[in-house]
């Protein structure tokens, strides 16, 4: 069994979604993978390890400690995992502080493991070759890859001639992940809780995702030509204006969200209906509505199957898995 360990600079860099996507494409090749997360403070009530034990054939997290006989368990629990995967995936909890890269659990797991380890960066404008390699330099020879995630679309540029010069340090696997709006979806039950409204119209699926918001105004564009640029959208307006309503359900529109607090007419819910568009309703006004979508970026989890298949579209696009794994 081999075994991959997932560690971050910091928290938010993406470890979650990065383990989750990198399994994902192991899997594609036919290998069997586990995912798992053995230690956390929040022990066994861990969100990602429970992810990771529901749908990676992992494990929950057996220990909340960084001391050797959480990691001893920790490390007993990931070989309780050789039985039913070629290969292992553990993400590694972030330290209270400092970098959880060279942090002394992912230096314990390595040497009870024999594990590699895959670091993971944020995005930041502040990340150079120096910090990048001075970060993963005590990992040595059991460093696999380095991986800038949430790399913005005009940061692209600088971020790969930076990990450039990373990689010609010799570290096998270096990659930029990009920004990417399925990755940063909500579902529907994730929109209700969020914005307090109340369903119209119920979603068939409450785990149907939307990436993009757009505002039902006074557009000078054709419905088509406004509503029909993205999939997975959802539209903000005005309860009373069934006629920007109509023109959204035209297209690939998964959610109407109307503001106001009235309720559409019956026409509309009709129409809905046949699409199986879901509608909610909530009190504040539309530009009020559109604020408080741009606040639910706290809200992003990585827990649904579709962000897994997407990171592994994104991973295939720029590693070699193969080498990553040997």
């Amino acid at each position: 069994m081999s075994v991959l360990l997932v560690a971050s600079h910091g928290p938010g860099a993406g470890k979650t979604s990065v383990a989750a996507g990198l399994a994902t494409l192991i899997a594609r090749s036919g290998a069997t993978v586990s995912v798992c997360k053995p230690l956390s403070p929040a022990g066994r009530t861990d969100p990602d390890a429970i992810y990771f034990a529901q749908n990676f054939r992992g494990g929950v997290a057996v220990a909340s400690g960084d001391d050797s006989d959480s990691l001893d368990a920790a490390a007993s629990a990931v070989r309780s995992l050789s039985g039913i995967s070629e290969h292992t995936l553990v993400e590694v909890a972030n330290p209270a502080s400092g970098s959880g890269v060279s942090s002394s659990i992912t230096a314990g797991l390595v040497e009870r493991l024999s594990a590699r380890v895959v670091a993971v960066f944020g995005y930041d404008a502040a990340l150079s070759a120096v910090s990048v390699s001075s970060s993963v330099a005590p990992l040595g020879s059991s460093l696999a890859g380095v991986f800038v995630n949430q790399t913005g679309r005009y940061r692209a540029a600088e971020t790969g001639r930076m990990l450039d010069e990373v990689s010609a340090a010799g570290i096998p696997v270096v990659t930029a992940i990009p920004e990417d709006r399925p990755l940063l979806s909500l579902t529907m039950n994730q929109l209700e809780q969020q914005l307090g409204g109340r369903w119209e119209l119920e979603p068939s699926d409450g785990d149907e995702w939307v990436d993009r918001f757009l505002i039902g105004g006074n557009i000078m564009d054709s419905g088509a030509g406004y509503f029909g640029r993205y999939a997975h959208q959802a539209v903000i307006t005005r309860a009373e204006r069934p006629d920007i309503q109509m023109a959204s359900l035209m297209q690939d529109t998964r959610c109407l969200v109307l503001t106001g607090g009235a309720r559409p007419t019956e026409y509309i819910r009709v129409e809905a209906a046949k699409r199986d568009v879901p509608m909610l309703l909530v009190d504040g006004g539309t530009v009020a509505t559109a604020d408080a979508v741009g606040n639910l970026l706290g809200a992003v989890v990585p827990y649904h199957a579709h962000k897994a298949e997407r990171m592994a579209d994104l991973l295939a696009e720029r590693i070699d898995v193969a080498t990553l794994i040997a």
